[in-house]
């Protein structure tokens, strides 16, 4: 399988949502709960473009080091922003910098989370506890981690390395999950281009393309 996701809600970010949509995919943008309230409109956007809608903190906090009080106040703070300006819940979660407290498992659940999509054990998906699935990235697929290296990264290196994944997961299984930004891959016309090569390449190579609730849904129901 295969999942190209969208983290913030940056310039750019409808810039990615075409190219997805051009290609007859649905993603899931993780969003961080103050544009809930700073740019409802566009938050709304995404749900009413047919995409999943998912958290990503409050303002981009370091998960990993909130104490449990703060990480539940923001999470909930959060999950309501959205859900007020979209119109639904969102189900799933990927912290701020990729991870997650010792106590973010039991604040989801909480919350009636369905998924976390922050960092994992490479790029299997997991059953963090019951209820609660983990649809894990690796830094090789955040766009990022190429684009701001320096030197930045070339986007027809990025697209090859991607490729390559891709052939590693259609030998061996798995999943490859994709975590992009408006304000780096769909702030450039070459990188928006890489990224449409590797989101057809994945489907001319048979992959199922799917949302992180996709891939959470079919965890927990395994788990029944």
């Amino acid at each position: 399988m295969a999942c190209f996701s969208v983290d913030h809600l940056d310039e750019g970010t409808a810039l990615l949502l075409d190219v997805l949509e051009r290609r007859g995919v649905r993603t899931t943008c993780f969003v961080e709960g103050r544009h809930g309230e700073e740019r409802p409109a566009e938050v709304q956007a995404i749900v009413e473009r047919g995409h999943e809608l998912g958290m990503h903190g409050w303002a981009h906090e370091e998960w990993h080091r909130l104490g449990p009080d703060e990480e539940r106040e923001l999470a909930v703070k959060a999950t309501a922003a959205l859900e007020l300006a979209a119109g639904v819940r969102p189900q799933g979660f990927r912290a701020p910098a990729g991870a997650r407290s010792g106590e973010t498992a039991a604040v989801l659940a909480s919350l009636g989370y369905r998924y976390d999509a922050s960092l994992g054990d490479g790029m299997r998906p997991a059953l963090l506890r019951p209820g609660l699935a983990q649809v894990p990235f690796v830094w090789g697929g955040v766009d990022g981690a190429h684009y701001l290296a320096d030197p930045p990264a070339e986007p027809s290196a990025v697209a090859a390395e991607w490729e390559r994944t891709l052939e590693k997961v259609a030998a061996s299984g798995g999943l490859f999950v994709t975590v992009c930004h408006g304000a780096i891959t769909g702030a450039d016309p070459a990188r928006l281009d890489a990224f449409d090569r590797v989101v057809a390449r994945a489907q001319d190579a048979g992959f199922e393309v799917v949302t992180a609730g996709e891939v959470a849904a079919r965890i927990l129901s395994e788990a029944r």
